[in-house]
């Protein structure tokens, strides 16, 4: 039998090839795990690798000091993206919205979050934003319909 540490090892191994196939199986057109949820996505098809791994660094970036990398918030302080009716719409534009303008007093499930969130449209490219609301849309069991550049600089537009 072989070591704990190699055992331990090989365990690892397995986990991190079965997390490639299940993330290639939740990006694949089609998959009933896939990140498109509705016909009505601008996105035809599921982002690529690089879009996700963009998502991820700038919600790291900008986010996750709140948010938390785990998308729970702070109880109190900084609302859940996991689980969020916002992030979870079939309809992005509200959550365009907030990550373009900020927002203060946010009320999620009955509390009420005086922290206010920065506003990053002056910050931040279409892209970007569209990248880091499909990581947001598309992580820790959300469902929400992705977006894409095009969308942001609409609603970009339409705020002004």
């Amino acid at each position: 039998m072989r070591p704990a540490s190699q055992r331990a090892a090989g365990a690892l191994g397995v986990v991190a090839l079965l997390s490639l196939a299940v993330s290639a199986a939740d990006r694949a057109p089609g998959s009933p795990y896939s990140l498109v949820t509705t016909a009505k996505s601008p996105a035809t098809a599921a982002p690529s690798d690089s879009t996700v791994g963009k998502g991820q660094t700038l919600y790291s970036t900008y986010c996750a000091a709140c948010h938390r990398a785990n998308g729970d918030g702070v109880a109190g302080a900084f609302p859940p993206l996991k689980g969020s009716a916002v992030v979870n719409r079939a309809d992005a534009t509200k959550h365009i919205d907030i990550v373009l303008g900020g927002l203060q007093g946010a009320r999620v499930s009955g509390v009420t979050y005086t922290n206010p969130m920065p506003a990053f449209g002056a910050t931040l490219s279409d892209a970007d934003i569209a990248a880091i609301i499909d990581y947001e849309r598309g992580t820790w069991g959300n469902h929400g319909t992705l977006i894409g550049p095009a969308q942001v600089a609409s609603e970009r537009a339409r705020l002004k």
